[in-house]
């Protein structure tokens, strides 16, 4: 899989506007052409919010926010006044903000001083912390006096997925920097986009654009990470899709292809591996349900087991018994556990540690990994379910992947957790599956049970013919 950033000009929304996808059937409406600047007035580039004291980036699993919060920390270091800094945290390795963060020398130097600090918190979504923990000891610290009359010299740069970005959050940051407080969401795709991608990927843009409307692929198609796995598919086929092409079989082609690419400055340039793709992906799966389920950060490659830090899993711990791939028993090996982690899945987290080349692919593989195994479905909620029975944040995504490949996990998710379902965007829903959503979400806000965030622009897949005979009163 291709590791090029590509040329793109990427647009942000306020989070109450609404973002038209009317171009060629989905695609995002661009903002710089004469149509774009009525159909999408008020998104706007990185480089117009970076100035903002208190900003807030969301956006859709796969769809280029860390990319992003790297321009916009370039962009911020190349225009920063020499007597201020920089500081990054990125919160999917953070065990503690206490030792991270608010012990980290030079937060205290700014405590302690008078110029600006950048902050930038990554991966708030992902981090090893509850998602509700680290907001609360986040604003809850800021608030004591010892920072709260300093807060004028922090420039705070937060990045969640949108799906869990945390009501007390939000309200916690709005106390303390008030008017100076902005919460911006990733715009997807334009046309444009995926004609440079295609491009710089030696594709013919126009048959391959033409080949992902006639194949119905365009909402993939507006996203980074699902649009390299269009182009490395495309290419691998000779210019062409498989005419039954699901989002299932999309992924797991795609992971089955940056298994094959073995990443030679870490393996040898004179070796290829032992195992064949099956097997890779196999015991990819394996490590993706370990990291996503024990919420671990990477995988700890060094010999030197006991400076492994706490949030990474030990190569050890990953070798116990066999795997089936297309019927054959495979051992699961020190050797083999290594192969893989020299693929194009994963990247390097630092010295010693490797992680996903995006958590996208740990999640699909990790609900994968379980549909293999046929496990119950009492052993799946156990794992994915908080004891109030609703989906653990970080798992909404793994969810959603598990519910599209088994209706027996999608009809438990729907009684707790209608919008995960609905906001994954994995599955397609017929008129009666519809009609049962629409039933949950009423139930449960009737309870005083549900809790999303309003975006309109997600409830219009809710649409089916009945839906104004569900919402007159007395419907439940």
């Amino acid at each position: 899989m291709s590791s090029q950033v590509y040329n793109w000009k990427r647009f942000w929304c306020p989070r109450t506007a609404q973002i038209n996808l009317g171009d060629r059937g989905g695609y995002l409406t661009d903002p710089t052409s004469e149509q774009g600047k009525y159909h999408n007035p008020e998104l706007v580039e990185l480089e117009a919010i970076a100035d903002i004291p208190c900003l807030v980036l969301l956006g859709e699993p796969g769809i280029g926010k860390s990319q992003e919060m790297e321009n916009l920390r370039s962009h911020t270091e190349t225009k920063v006044n020499s007597d201020h800094e920089v500081l990054e945290l990125n919160l999917r390795s953070c065990t503690s903000l206490r030792d991270d963060l608010f012990q980290d020398e030079q937060f205290i130097a700014w405590k302690d001083g008078i110029h600006r600090l950048y902050l930038f918190l990554d991966s708030l979504d992902e981090g090893l912390l509850q998602v509700q923990t680290l907001a609360t000891q986040l604003v809850d610290t800021l608030k004591k006096n010892q920072y709260r009359n300093k807060l004028s010299r922090l420039y705070i740069r937060i990045v969640c997925r949108t799906a869990v970005f945390p009501q007390v959050l939000e309200e916690g940051l709005k106390e303390l920097w008030k008017e100076d407080l902005a919460i911006y969401e990733l715009a997807p795709l334009r046309y444009a986009d995926a004609e440079t991608a295609a491009m710089e990927e030696g594709i013919e843009p126009q048959g391959f654009l033409s080949e992902v409307w006639n194949k119905n692929l365009v909402p993939l198609a507006i996203k980074p990470v699902t649009l390299k796995f269009l182009l490395k598919i495309y290419k691998q086929h000779g210019g062409q899709f498989s005419p039954d092409q699901t989002l299932c079989s999309l992924y797991l082609e795609g992971c089955r292809l940056l298994g094959k690419e073995i990443n030679l400055s870490r393996h040898g340039a004179n070796l290829t591996g032992n195992l064949d793709s099956d097997q890779r992906l196999i015991v990819a799966a394996r490590i993706a349900a370990v990291t996503v389920f024990a919420n671990r950060f990477a995988v700890w490659t060094g010999i030197n087991e006991e400076e492994a830090p706490a949030e990474d899993v030990l190569v050890r711990q990953l070798i116990l018994g066999h795997e089936s791939s297309n019927g054959r028993e495979i051992e699961v090996t020190e050797a083999a556990i290594r192969e893989v982690l020299n693929t194009g899945l994963f990247s390097s987290r630092g010295s010693n540690r490797l992680g996903w080349a995006h958590q996208t692919y740990a999640e699909f593989l990790a609900a994968w990994y379980l549909n293999q195994h046929n496990l119950s479905l009492s052993q799946i909620l156990g794992l994915i379910s908080h004891p109030d029975g609703r989906v653990v944040p970080q798992l909404q995504e793994a969810t959603a992947w598990l519910a599209s490949m088994q209706s027996d996990v999608f009809q438990e998710v729907m009684k707790t957790d209608p919008d995960v379902l609905l906001q994954s965007k994995l599955v397609t829903f017929d008129e009666v599956t519809k009609a049962s959503l629409v039933e949950s979400f009423l139930k449960l806000n009737d309870q005083e049970q549900l809790a999303y965030q309003y975006r309109l622009g997600s409830y219009g897949d809710l649409k089916h013919s009945d839906l104004p005979a569900q919402l007159r009163p007395g419907r439940i």
